[in-house]
């Protein structure tokens, strides 16, 4: 077993956690390594979505055009709202309605409409990359203005850009102030192109392998997008755009002609300089990691390539150490993305069927184990419930893997 895999089943025990989103568990990585589309609606692509066929530009949606509205993105439920500010940037919002105690300290207290965020971002109109304000889980109640530049709320005057009512004869909406436009589109948007930069193929390593997109953290605390172009004579140049506060600063380095398993480059701060040093994997060339040294001190860093994985598709959620047990005990879990029923080893059961039968394969077989196939739709909180739903049964060894039209992997 390698180190890589080691530390995603180790956390994965410690954490006691289950979902596709495992690898950005391990590395602390942003979504979007995974192929989260809401964090790759950035530059180019997302302004001119407000320009497609089936965008509606509109100055305030109701309760239940919101309600109607479809879903664009794909494992994505909420609505997408996308609205322009008063300084011309782009605000994505994943939004959706929900219902508050008026007064929480009251059990059967009365309750009162609110706008959840679930997400949102505004997007600098000057680069189409920087981030100007960001958020999740933001709740508005009636009334509550929201300067999505800023991400503050604010009172009436004072440069809102989107406003939560609940009065009038429409009822709850979302409305655009001034001169604002809310954005809604009729049918799913597509994914959010790559950036360019294919590896060559084969163990050797080429200066250009490294051109591409890439995840990046170094020492646990800085993350962030590394997009990486490198030209004939191995000099690099590019861009890192900080997780932390949306910032873009420029990326200059080398490959190193002779070894162009090496790389060196630099990320420009106001107040300081990160100096990387780093090392190409050959085996698919997914990643390269080494360190980095800023104030004299070093760091360690690992960068992953866009749309590919530290991991194998299988993800080992096993409660003991050692190798995989034998596939002659395996019984196979597959989730069923639009029910909350299962199929194990082919046949439909509920979760208390599906307790109560690998029970019985537990006391036959105390070494059997199981493989859970999940389909990319499905969320962590019903993964999370199988996977105790499993144990519950007694097993020991539970292997995560995405549902696909292969036979069981070897």
């Amino acid at each position: 077993m390698t180190s890589s895999s080691t530390g995603i089943r180790r956390i994965l025990i410690e954490a006691n956690l289950i979902a596709a989103t495992a690898l950005a568990i391990l590395t602390g990585l942003s979504a979007a390594s995974r192929g989260d589309e809401f964090g790759r609606l950035e530059g180019a692509y997302l302004f001119d979505l407000t320009r497609r066929a089936d965008a509606r530009g509109q100055t305030s949606l109701s309760l239940r055009a919101l309600e109607a509205l479809p879903a664009v993105l794909r494992g994505e439920s909420a609505a997408l709202v996308i609205a322009r500010t008063d300084q011309g940037n782009l605000a994505k919002m994943l939004v959706s309605l929900g219902m508050r105690k008026l007064k929480p300290s009251e059990k059967q207290g009365p309750l009162v409409p609110v706008l959840i965020l679930e997400r949102y971002e505004t997007i600098d109109a000057g680069d189409h990359t920087s981030i100007k304000a960001r958020g999740k889980e933001l709740m508005l109640f009636d009334g509550f203005q929201l300067d999505l530049d800023t991400g503050q709320v604010v009172p009436p005057g004072m440069g809102g850009d989107i406003l939560f009512s609940t009065v009038g004869p429409e009822g709850p909406k979302l409305s655009a102030l001034d001169k604002n436009q809310l954005y809604t589109f009729e049918k799913p948007l597509p994914a959010p192109p790559s950036a360019p930069g294919r590896p060559s193929s084969g163990r050797t390593v080429q200066p250009g392998d490294y051109a591409g997109r890439y995840q990046l953290i170094a020492n646990g605390q800085w993350s962030g997008t590394l997009d990486l172009t490198v030209d004939a004579a191995g000099t690099v140049s590019g861009r890192f755009r900080s997780d932390l506060n949306g910032s873009v600063y420029a990326v200059t380095g080398q490959v190193a002609v002779e070894a162009p398993k090496r790389i060196s480059f630099e990320v420009q701060f106001p107040q300081a300089r990160q100096s990387y040093e780093g090392l190409l994997w050959t085996e698919g060339k997914n990643a390269f990691a080494g360190t980095l040294t800023m104030l004299d001190r070093p760091y360690s860093f690992i960068a992953i390539r866009e749309g590919t994985s530290l991991a194998t598709d299988e993800i080992d959620l096993g409660l003991v150490a050692g190798p995989s047990p034998d596939k002659s005990s395996r019984r196979i879990v597959s989730l069923d993305a639009g029910t909350d029923r299962f199929m194990l080893d082919g046949k439909p059961c509920s979760s208390t069927e599906l307790t109560e039968a690998l029970s019985r394969v537990v006391k036959a077989e105390p070494a059997a184990s199981v493989l859970l196939r999940v389909p990319d739709s499905v969320s962590f909180e019903r993964v999370r419930r199988v996977v105790k739903s499993i144990r519950a049964a007694g097993v020991k060894s539970i292997r995560l893997a995405p549902t696909t039209d292969k036979s069981d992997p070897d």
